[in-house]
């Protein structure tokens, strides 16, 4: 039995985008490991039969000494759990886990080292705009690029602009790389229905007029800013439309809007905030249109995905991460970066606009089903993974030979 350590410094990375993977990898002979910090997403893991480790490390802390601990301690669960394969996920187990095994190579704790997944689902937050992600990236671009560059590490990413942007930066030095998506869907849960009940807690009953969903983690990066600002123009036009804006403020990253502003936007009647919502089929069924109005480094937002799957039509920026779900005019429309009257009249137009708004909405729906269904998804990485055991596993024949 072939074994795999998936790893990530946030839970909720691998419950959205490696659960699925791992469950048709365990169905395929494989034994998934996850390796992440404790989190409430962990019992989950274990609930579906995996195995968790734990690994003490959090998403934006920066205190040197700390970040060393947790790097040793990555290593020592490397050495004592010897894999067959590593499946990074988010910015530091990229950083730190090729690293780690260099370290355990040089210290005689791992004879050959497995072959490395590094993967880039969007560059986040590093790699944006500003003073402090610029200090950051000066500071680990040389060990990110020693540690990408090892002869076991292959990258996939979900686009080809973070890629090329890795080799513009000078990072990426070495074509053993792949895109691939990991945010495929369940297109049999994910999927158009009539819900017999409302899924936001705070909604009694589906409004009659329109409503315009945005879900994600509340970042100002994300567009919460821009999407409240067309609220306020559709306001002001005498447009009978609502706005539902689902997820809770991510406190651990840079950016996160406050509570008292959301408070605030629903005080004055601008958006209904639902919250951090569980049931999301149910969610995206009572709402008429879905908006990502993005400025993020994405990879491939998940909520556009989900959306497509379910039948919505989109409003989204004109970013590739969102340009490969959404075909302006076709399935959804293109906005520019940063233009809150562009979103509001894009809204407008389908909140005006039934037959246009379904029209889209049916296209995105088979769009979805075509090209992001979770069993198309997962064989791709059933690809990639036998390859990479299997070139793994030639190696180790020659060197015994």
């Amino acid at each position: 039995m072939r074994s795999v350590l998936m790893v990530a410094s946030w839970d909720w990375t691998l419950d959205k985008f490696r659960l699925a993977l791992a469950e048709s990898l365990r169905e395929e002979g494989y034994e998934i490991t996850f390796v992440c910090a404790d989190g409430k997403y962990v019992d989950r893991f274990e609930d579906r039969g995996f195995r968790w480790v734990e690994w003490k490390s959090k998403r934006k802390r920066l205190n040197p000494f700390a970040e060393l601990r947790a790097f040793l301690e990555l290593a020592d669960i490397y050495a004592k759990e010897q894999p067959d394969l590593i499946h990074h996920d988010t910015i530091k187990p990229n950083l730190y886990g090729p690293l780690a095994l260099k370290l355990n190579q040089l210290r005689g704790r791992m004879d050959a080292l497995p072959p490395v997944i590094n993967t880039f689902m969007g560059l986040g937050y590093v790699f944006s705009d500003g003073l402090l992600p610029r200090a950051i990236r000066t500071l680990i671009n040389p060990f990110l690029s020693f540690g990408v560059n090892q002869a076991n590490v292959n990258l996939v990413f979900s686009n080809r602009s973070d890629q090329d942007r890795l080799r513009r930066h000078g990072i990426l030095r070495h074509e053993r790389t792949s895109v691939l998506m990991s945010e495929f869907v369940d297109t049999e849960k994910f999927r158009p229905f009539s819900p017999v009940e409302p899924a936001p807690e705070v909604v009694d009953e589906p409004p009659q007029a329109p409503v315009v969903l945005m879900a994600v983690r509340l970042l100002w990066a994300k567009g919460v800013g821009e999407f409240v600002e067309a609220a306020q123009i559709l306001q002001r036009r005498g447009v009978d439309v609502h706005f539902w804006l689902a997820g809770e403020p991510d406190t651990d990253s840079a950016g996160f809007v406050p509570e008292d502003q959301l408070r605030e936007w629903e005080e004055e009647g601008l958006i209904e905030w639902l919250g951090y919502q569980t049931d999301m089929p149910t969610l995206f069924n009572q709402a008429d249109i879905a908006t990502l109005p993005t400025k993020y480094n994405e990879g491939m937002p998940r909520f556009l995905v989900e959306a497509a799957a379910c039948g919505l039509p989109i409003v989204t920026t004109d970013q590739e991460a969102c340009r490969i779900v959404v075909n302006d005019e076709e399935n959804g429309i293109i906005i520019p970066t940063g233009d809150s009257e562009a979103l509001a009249d894009a809204l407008e137009r389908l909140v005006t606009d039934r037959d246009y708004r379904r029209t889209l909405g049916q296209k995105a729906r088979t769009d979805a089903v075509r090209d992001f269904d979770e069993e198309t998804g997962t064989e791709e990485w059933h690809q990639l993974y036998d390859r990479l055991l299997t070139e793994a596993s030639s190696v180790e024949d020659l060197e015994y030979a």
